[in-house]
């Protein structure tokens, strides 16, 4: 080794091999700015940028050859031939300065070592190339200093082409070529031997003269690819400055950005894009294909090979798209990311990531507010609506279930509404549980909840049954002990056409349950709305029916045994309906009371029978009874003396009557209107006595002038021994408290002695006579009394 670097210093004139070298760093620093300009650069300019690339590479290795040359063996006067050694110069251009400049642009890394590889082999071959252009001279070489030439430059440009972009700079590059150039030539050099022809006469100062002409052209050309390149950075310069100002803006805002261009490359990002996938601020993504980014982020969060290929495919739906598209796109650590992917025209995409994590919870949270109730955590009606829409096309058999709570309302008035609200949760509970994953329970509002079962008529009655048995059961409250109830309506939608009619007719069955005394289902049947129509006619005429004269008495007298003379009359209301005829008192007083129209109407009532009895002569009263919720009613006082002052009727001529349950709902309250009702004059009978709640507490604590034995005892008494004694018994306490009675439904001259016997004080029924006009009723009672006693 120390022998043959000493032949190759004695072979050499140390100058032209310090201007070799020189050139040889040169030319590797301006290949590296040209390369690096490849990938970034547009695609109408990039074909010159690897023109370019590869005529600085070829020349610079064919220069650094020839001037190397030029210093070599100083003891012979060697010659070159023009056209083989223009040949080399083709041959480093193609085959060194092509493979360059091509391998920036390759993505993969084992594309750019191979093409680096080629360049290095390249070098050996302008080598050898340029050595064949000498004269008169026989050449041996060294196979195995060639195979080391070669290879050193192989591997030094294979390295230098396929070193990862944060490693591969200007200055490793430029060592790099350098090596693999000048390791290739002096190598190659070292195992040449160069021996004179005898007898050839050589004329080398021609091709001296032309040698040098070559090196000082290759010169001359580096220096205007040198003045090149600083011109370019001049103008790369400017671009920086007025990018600076893009860059400011790109890293200052809310949202990532990044471009990618035709080759899907990273042209442009900004530093939101580095934060969102945890990136720091030093991190260069500039050229980086889509692979190498996702291999970067996949590295970064630990992805495995699954994740890497679902995130590539990703990328390559959006690269697909040819026009601008909004999406939503949730990252690892739980944001949302709303990215919107802009094709532009020129190539490539620009896509834009938006964090939405915010807007997107708040949406959630307002869709939760809108379909869900915010108390029970159920859905709402709202929610109902849309399951049942969805339901019915296609069209599924399912069947509607609304519930109503019974005695709520006695809850909030007793405990507070606290309270009442933990028990709707703990209700929601059991009937979440009842519904199961395959139902569906709502909350429509108050104390009106609903339920979706689907199924045939036999389980949603199974489902029925277990929510009133649910809701029946005991519900704790801290120390505080519940027992409600629920009514529960149901229809199906082969019933209804379509989801309003299906919660229509559910609510009917519904009412129907409550109608029927509570705790029950009821299912919905066809004639339902007919008679809920009817109902709302009756409910809506009976508003304007004493304006158009449709209601009048009729009054049904009292004959008084003691003497066998009418004593009074009860005042009844009737209705004759312009179409659908007479309507039973027992139809649409019940309405009236739920309504509030029993107030107005039990008004006319009192003026109306004050008005006609004032026209009969005598002590003749009249009875009229008076509704619990008329009674209740703070009007009640100023409508009994405004009947009576404007007919003129005596206040002892007026009775009122009022059933024992209804005296029994506020004992104190009830009790302090019948004094003031007495104080008026107005007597009180305690009506339908023996069938409510009844008590002879009730005789002792309630201010009451008559009490009115109910109609069912007088029909049984003289074949049931237990009505007997309970008719025997009233009488004879009545008259022991000094009150008189009055038997009603007397229709059989046996039922008249009977009760005479027992010492009953008057009677009312059939016998007697019926409920009529006020005229004839006055007119008839001669023959009535005939009648009676025949």
């Amino acid at each position: 080794m120390t022998q043959t670097i000493a032949r190759l210093a004695a072979d050499h004139s140390f100058g032209f091999v310090v201007t070799a070298v020189l050139i040889c760093v040169v030319a590797g620093w301006l290949v590296a700015k040209l390369a690096s300009n490849i990938p970034v650069a547009k695609l109408e300019h990039r074909k010159l940028w690897i023109a370019g690339t590869a005529v600085v590479a070829g020349i610079g290795v064919w220069t650094t050859h020839f001037i190397a040359m030029l210093g070599y063996r100083p003891d012979m006067m060697l010659g070159y031939e023009g056209g083989t050694t223009t040949l080399s110069a083709s041959v480093a251009v193609a085959v060194v300065g092509g493979p360059l400049s091509f391998a920036p642009i390759c993505r993969s890394w084992h594309s750019r070592s191979a093409l680096g590889a080629v360049a290095g082999l390249g070098i050996g071959a302008m080598h050898y190339s340029g050595m064949a252009a000498i004269q008169g001279c026989l050449q041996l070489h060294s196979p195995l200093s060639s195979a080391m030439a070669t290879g050193i430059g192989a591997s030094c440009l294979a390295l230098a082409c396929g070193l990862p972009p944060r490693l591969a700079t200007s200055r490793v590059f430029c060592a790099l070529f350098t090596i693999a150039v000048g390791g290739t030539h002096f190598i190659a050099i070292a195992g040449t031997s160069l021996e004179p022809v005898a007898g050839q006469i050589m004329v080398p100062h021609a091709n001296v003269a032309l040698s040098i002409f070559t090196a000082v052209g290759a010169a001359v050309l580096f220096l205007g690819a040198f003045l090149t390149i600083l011109t370019a950075q001049r103008f790369e310069a400017q671009e920086h400055a007025h990018s600076a100002v893009l860059r400011t803006a790109l890293d200052n805002m809310s949202n990532g950005l990044v471009y990618l261009d035709g080759d899907e490359r990273v042209r442009l990002y900004n530093r939101r894009y580095l934060e969102i996938y945890g990136f720091d601020d030093a991190t260069d993504l500039t050229g980086l294909t889509v692979d190498q980014i996702v291999d970067l982020v996949g590295d970064k969060h630990c992805w495995d090979d699954a994740r890497r290929q679902q995130a590539r495919a990703r990328l390559g739906s959006w690269r697909t798209l040819d026009r601008c598209t909004s999406i939503d796109y949730p990252i690892d650590d739980g944001r949302i990311m709303q990215v919107e992917i802009r094709p532009v025209e020129a190539g490539g995409t620009v896509v834009t990531f938006d964090d939405v994590t915010g807007d997107r919870l708040a949406q959630r949270r307002i869709t939760e507010l809108a379909f869900c109730d915010p108390l029970t955590k159920l859905p709402n009606r709202r929610a109902l609506n849309e399951r049942m829409e969805r339901d019915f096309l296609p069209k599924q058999r399912f069947k509607l279930l609304l519930l109503d709570l019974d005695r709520f309302k006695p809850v909030n008035d007793t405990y507070g509404h606290a309270v009442g609200d933990r028990l709707l949760i703990q209700v929601a509970e059991r009937l979440r549980r009842i519904a199961g994953p395959d139902g569906f329970a709502a909350r429509l509002g108050g104390d009106e909840m609903a339920l979706l079962v689907y199924g045939d008529l036999d389980q949603a009655t199974a489902v029925a049954e277990q929510v009133i048995e649910a809701i029946a059961q005991p519900f704790q409250i801290d120390d505080i002990t519940l027992s409600i109830g629920c009514s529960v309506g149901m229809c199906c939608t082969d019933d209804a056409r379509d989801a309003v009619e299906l919660l229509q007719f559910s609510d009917m069955a519904l009412y129907e349950s409550k109608r029927h005394g509570r705790g029950r289902s009821s299912c919905y049947t066809r004639g339902m709305q007919e008679a809920v129509s009817e109902r709302v006619q009756i409910e809506t005429n009976m508003r304007t029916a004493i304006e158009r004269g449709e209601m009048h008495l009729a009054f049904q007298p009292v004959l008084a045994l003691t003497d066998d003379h009418v004593i009074g009359y009860e005042a009844l209301i009737r209705w004759d309906h312009p179409t659908l005829g007479a309507i039973s008192p027992v139809q649409f007083i019940p309405m009236a009371e739920e309504t509030g129209q029993i107030v107005p109407i039990g008004a006319w009532v009192l003026q109306e029978a004050c008005r006609q009895i004032a026209l009969l002569p005598g002590d003749v009263y009249v009875a009229v009874n008076v509704s619990p919720v008329q009674f209740r009613s703070p009007l009640l006082l100023s409508h009994l003396t405004q009947a009576l002052s404007q007919s003129g009727l005596p206040a002892h001529r007026l009775e009122i009557e009022l059933t024992e349950t209804a005296i029994v709902e506020d004992g104190s309250q009830i009790a302090t209107m019948l004094e003031a009702i007495r104080r008026l004059g107005v007597t009180v009978a305690m009506d339908d006595f023996g069938t409510g709640y009844s008590s002879l507490a009730h005789l002792r604590d309630f201010p009451v002038d008559r009490i009115k034995v109910d109609r069912s005892f007088v029909a049984t008494a003289e074949s049931d021994r237990h009505s007997m004694a309970v008719l025997e018994g009233i009488t004879h306490i009545a008259r022991a408290l000094g009150i008189p009675v009055l038997a009603e439904g007397v229709e059989t001259p046996s039922q008249l002695e009977l009760l005479r016997k027992i010492g009953c004080d008057a009677i009312q029924g059939y016998l007697v006579g019926r409920p009529e006009p006020l005229v004839r009723a006055a007119t008839s009672q001669p023959s009535t009394s005939q009648r009676v006693f025949a």
